[in-house]
């Protein structure tokens, strides 16, 4: 029953009249927008019909005005040449409202009022735009350059000319986040209307070990996205001048006790083949001393011993 219901309302909807878009049946839609400081934004704008319209809506012209001023910052009328700031223009001159702001400044910040004209009547819509600036790579080093394993170090992780203030996190060999131990600081530039924010962060060590290396600094914009980082390689040394010459004392001693102590093995061992060399002198003597080669031995049969004949 129901999949007959549904084939007699597709019937029914093929013969119904396409309704014709008036003024009161589109919309004009507007999203929030963020620019990247330089670099060309786009500004999304679209359309929108609820019903099915006959006909096409087609732009007749748009005007783009900056709340609490007077006169627009760029117009366009379809077929005739834009006027306004240049870096505004059209998208698709002929369907998409959609603008394109090139080369984006901080002063191009705040709320406009976009006003878009059609074939099937005009309407109004506030928008906004913001904009940031990414950060540097960072830049890395340590207090004292020179660092002792077991010693006390402060390495530095900076980044510039990022806006808004974001921030730094550290990390270590283990991927353990480090940015508790850290000494955050932020310093704020606005010159002629370029912002910007210098990000510097200290991570100290009492006792540093060179089992945590490497480092890492993350540095995350004000939405804590992710926009560059840097591995810190860091050159420890194994202790202080005095560790190293005590060590080379002690290498140098346990050589000199093995040199001995070779030395001592082998003396006594050549004084042990000495010796029973001649216990297997003096026990050979006695059987040659009693050898007469003028004498032949007859054993006697009844004794099982010999006699001598001569």
């Amino acid at each position: 029953m129901a999949s007959v219901i549904v084939v007699v309302l597709a019937v029914v909807y093929l013969f119904i009249p396409a309704v014709v878009c008036t003024e009161d049946l589109w919309k004009l839609e507007c999203q929030p927008t963020v620019g990247i400081a330089a670099q060309t934004t786009d500004i999304r704008c679209s359309i929108r019909c609820p019903i099915k319209c006959s006909g096409h809506i087609e732009l007749v012209g748009v005007a783009l005005t900056k709340v609490k001023q007077e006169k627009p910052v760029f117009e366009h009328i379809i077929n005739e040449t834009p006027s306004g700031d240049p870096r505004f223009s059209l998208v698709n001159p002929v369907k998409d409202p959609s603008l394109q702001l090139s080369d984006t400044v901080f002063s191009d910040e705040g709320e406009y009022e976009y006003y878009v004209a059609t074939n099937m009547g005009e309407k109004t819509e506030r928008l906004s735009i913001s904009v940031i600036a990414k950060y540097r790579d960072p830049v890395t080093n340590s207090w004292p350059e020179s660092v002792t394993d077991g010693g006390p170090v402060d390495l530095y992780c900076n980044a510039s000319d990022g806006y808004p203030a974001g921030t730094i996190h550290w990390f270590d060999k283990s991927e353990n986040n480090l940015t508790i131990n850290s000494i955050m600081t932020k310093s704020i530039k606005d010159t002629n209307g370029s912002k910007s924010v210098a990000l510097s962060s200290k991570l100290p060590f009492k006792s540093i070990h060179s089992i945590l290396a490497p480092f890492r600094c993350v540095v995350f914009n004000s939405k804590f996205v992710k926009e560059g980082e840097k591995t810190f390689q860091i050159m420890l040394k194994w202790g202080s001048e005095q560790e190293h010459s005590n060590t080379r004392n002690i290498v140098a001693g346990v050589m000199v006790i093995g040199s001995l102590t070779a030395g001592l093995l082998f003396a006594l061992l050549f004084c042990r083949r000495r010796s029973v060399q001649n216990v297997r002198q003096a026990s050979a003597q006695p059987i040659l001393s009693d050898y007469d080669p003028g004498k032949t031995a007859d054993p006697d049969l009844e004794t099982g011993t010999e006699t001598g004949t001569d």
